[in-house]
């Protein structure tokens, strides 16, 4: 059955190469629409699937099918919905189009492998389009999603072995090379963020006197007043293992104890006498330090979490390549939006496009590089 299904859309490729990809692209724009409630439900601890029918995040009113066409709705009703006529993000339209373009450009592009190859590959892209949104709204990758696209990306490796290894033959080969692929890239990721903290993530400054500091609660946030420079605890604490220390520093909730170092983490302070105080049981805290120190992840343990998608079928080749490719598209990311604001930009998302690159194009760039070498 599988193997006539085959040959009956390869012998339509064959005639008429534009309606499979026309397909893939209707279907992916449907997709594109559940991907829509993913991306908005799950960062918000919310059920997919409840409640059934998708709702205004304004009003939170029930969208009619009829209002909740893919790509035709958002432009009809020009970025606002009917309900409360407040505006809807262009992200909805976005994602719903992209998805639609991914489907029809893997349908052509893979017009000579089998079905399942094409359908497992919309799959895992879908699934890491959802990863790349969040991570690029919410600045959190959910490991749920990335572990669904890792399992996805080695049930592919054993249909189509060759995405993840050019010399794999059987599918034995494949499911051994997705494995090392995503065992590899997540250790290569762990490095580049180990390196990236020796070399970049430890900051340190001293002043000439004492300065007072204070921390309290800013709206949803905590604020760190140091003199007079300002830190958002947000901001400091992207990653659960950063950490600041305040040198030479007294704290009003212990004033017996002798000035010293005070290292919080994100809930605590630990003091130099290595008791702890509870952030939570103070609404604020103040005293004089005469230094101030940093540790952060250059990189966000989520990152290594997508490593481990992308290795599944891409091998560990592909980690490299989209390691390489997302840090040139991260680059024209900061400098076209971000240079000079000072804002905080996730890595995932230049990721993620790189791993997509290396699908369509990665192993045709790579050989092209290589020849370079023969002559």
């Amino acid at each position: 059955m599988l193997e006539e299904l085959n040959n009956y859309t390869l012998s339509v490729s064959a005639e008429a190469p534009w309606l499979l990809p026309l397909c893939f692209a209707m279907f992916g724009a449907c997709i594109g629409s559940f991907l829509n409630v993913v991306i908005y439900r799950l960062p918000r601890g919310m059920r997919v699937n409840e409640p059934a029918r998708s709702f205004c995040p304004d009003c939170k009113k029930e969208i009619p099918w009829y209002l909740n066409i893919p790509i035709i709705s958002w432009l009809i009703l020009r970025g606002k919905s009917a309900c409360c006529k407040q505006r809807i993000s262009a992200r909805y339209c976005v994602v719903e189009t992209a998805t639609a373009l991914i489907f029809a450009a893997v349908a052509w592009q893979f017009s000579a492998e089998s079905l399942p190859v094409q359908v497992l590959l919309c799959i895992w892209m879908a699934t890491m389009l959802a990863v790349l949104c969040i991570d690029w709204e919410q600045m959190v990758v959910l490991p749920k999603l990335t572990n669904t696209a890792a399992a996805v990306g080695i049930l592919t490796a054993l249909f189509a072995p060759w995405l993840v290894e050019p010399q794999a033959l059987s599918a034995t080969d494949g499911l051994l090379w997705s494995l090392c692929g995503a065992g590899g890239g997540y250790l290569l990721l762990k490095t580049v963020a180990l390196m990236g903290r020796l070399l970049f993530g430890r900051k340190s400054k001293s002043y000439d006197r004492a300065q007072p500091w204070q921390l309290q609660q800013a709206g949803d946030d905590l604020e760190l007043r140091i003199g007079n420079e300002v830190y958002l605890w947000s901001e400091l604490f992207m990653e659960s293992s950063n950490r600041v220390t305040l040198r030479g520093a007294d704290i009003s909730a212990a004033k017996d104890a002798e000035p010293g170092d005070i290292t919080f983490t994100v809930g605590t302070a630990v003091l130099a006498d290595d008791s702890v105080i509870d952030l939570e049981e103070h609404d604020s805290l103040s005293g004089n330090c005469t230094g101030m120190s940093t540790s952060k992840e250059a990189m966000g343990s989520g990152d290594a979490l997508i490593a481990i998608s992308i290795g599944a079928v891409c091998g560990w080749q592909g980690v490299i390549f989209a390691l390489v490719a997302g840090s040139c598209v991260g680059l024209l990311q900061a400098l076209i939006t971000r240079i000079g604001r000072g804002e905080p930009m996730p890595f995932g998302p230049a990721f993620i496009i790189g791993a997509i690159l290396y699908l369509f194009y990665g192993n045709v760039l790579i050989n092209q590089y290589l020849s370079s070498f023969a002559y």
